[in-house]
């Protein structure tokens, strides 16, 4: 008797599961929100809808004729209910302008206003998203308004595209000072064309000589450490330095690595306006990673964190091109990283260490870069891959 309560309380459990569970997907189903709307503008009809950004959130597009209606605040905006996954807003050809307050609680990094639109409302826009145009359109002083340009241009704030986003016209003044994991295949020059190719300005100097550590570039009274005195002496105007030090070092002196590094970052701030200071940590080698009787990555690895260590030290960042090399040495085994002495960068080194500087110190994908060098396109695209996801 007692088992066939039992069997019936279970019964009519699963039952009532039953019954939730339908009564939860109707309620769910009825609560559906939309993700996408038909407006009707002045001119016309608009059409507003969501689409996946790759990245767990929207992109927003607007679509149609005619003007996106004023809104008396952000909050009567239809698609406001997910303004906080938003991250971009594609407005096409058609739309003639943009209400007030439509799009003020997207923070989307940028956006591009159509040629068809003449103007932009009161709090059109969240106040840091990049406003572009490609001529002069009417807009309150709520919205500043960046007008297009083929070229960088000089006396007003221009933008352009980069890749398939529209970023500011901007020189970026760059300095590096290292030894000959630096100047093999001319790293900095690397970084320079692959930048320009990306759409950024640069502008690229360099201090470096083989076997020198950070110590002798931080003397001022040893040959090129005067030469890094001078010229962080003559400008004020370096946006980043990069300071790579001699192979080993990190490892078998860590103290005065991080000191030699503390007493550059402070000739950078006593000199410099605003320059951000990186520390280039670099790669494994089979010469040393026999002695020490550990595979090469691993001792990458090693080097990584003590460069880790020190950026946390100086409150700095970290170039993880020797994250990149131990990835492609690992998973691209067909890519010769090394010169012929197995311990420099080949020319494939030097540019997965440029690409690595600019996804770092520009914020650039490389990948957008047309810029391949000596290299087949098809390897160019493995090596800025990799740098792209050992920053990312």
């Amino acid at each position: 008797m007692k088992r066939k309560s039992l069997i019936t309380a279970a019964v009519l459990l699963s039952l009532n599961i039953i019954a939730l569970s339908a009564m939860l997907v109707f309620t769910a189903c009825e609560k559906k929100e939309k993700t996408s709307w038909t407006i009707s503008a002045d001119g016309g009809e608009i059409n507003a809808y969501f689409s996946d950004n790759g990245r767990y959130g929207y992109i927003l597009n607007i679509e149609g004729t005619g003007k996106i209606p004023d809104y008396a605040s952000e909050k009567d905006a239809p698609w406001y209910y997910r303004s906080g996954r938003i991250t971009d807003i594609k407005i096409s050809e058609g739309i003639t302008a943009l209400g007030a307050n439509a799009f003020k609680d997207i923070k989307a990094k940028s956006v591009v206003i159509p040629r068809t639109a003449k103007s932009v409302g009161e709090n059109s826009f969240y106040a840091e998203t990049l406003v572009c145009a490609y001529e002069q359109i009417t807009a309150p002083q709520s919205v500043k308004v960046y007008l297009y340009s083929e070229t960088p241009a000089s006396g007003e704030d221009y933008w352009h595209f980069k890749g398939d986003s529209a970023s500011l016209w901007t020189t970026t003044k760059v300095l590096f000072i290292g030894n000959s994991f630096t100047f093999y295949s001319d790293v900095p020059k690397l970084f320079e064309e692959i930048a320009t190719a990306a759409g950024d300005g640069v502008v690229v100097d360099s201090v470096t000589q083989g076997a020198w550590t950070l110590t002798k570039f931080a003397n001022e009274n040893d040959e090129y450490g005067k030469i890094v005195d001078e010229k962080l002496k003559a400008a004020d105007d370096y946006d980043a330095v990069i300071l790579q030090e001699q192979s080993t070092r990190p490892l078998t002196n860590y103290n005065d690595f991080l000191s030699a590094a503390k007493s550059l970052q402070s000739k950078i701030k006593s000199t410099q306006k605003n320059c951000r200071v990186y520390l280039y940590s670099t790669w494994g080698f089979k010469e040393e990673a026999e002695i020490r009787k550990i595979t090469i990555p691993e001792m990458e690895a090693q080097i990584r964190t003590a460069y880790e260590n020190a950026a946390s030290a100086m409150g700095v960042k970290v170039s993880y091109v020797g994250k990149a090399f131990s990835a492609v040495y690992t998973d691209n085994k067909e890519i010769n990283l090394y010169y012929e002495d197995d311990k420099h960068q080949s020319y494939a080194g030097a540019f997965l260490s440029a690409c690595v500087h600019v996804a770092t110190i520009l914020d650039t994908d490389p990948k957008i870069s047309t810029f391949t060098g000596e290299l087949d396109e098809a390897t160019a695209k493995i090596l800025k891959e990799a740098a792209y996801k050992a920053v990312h």
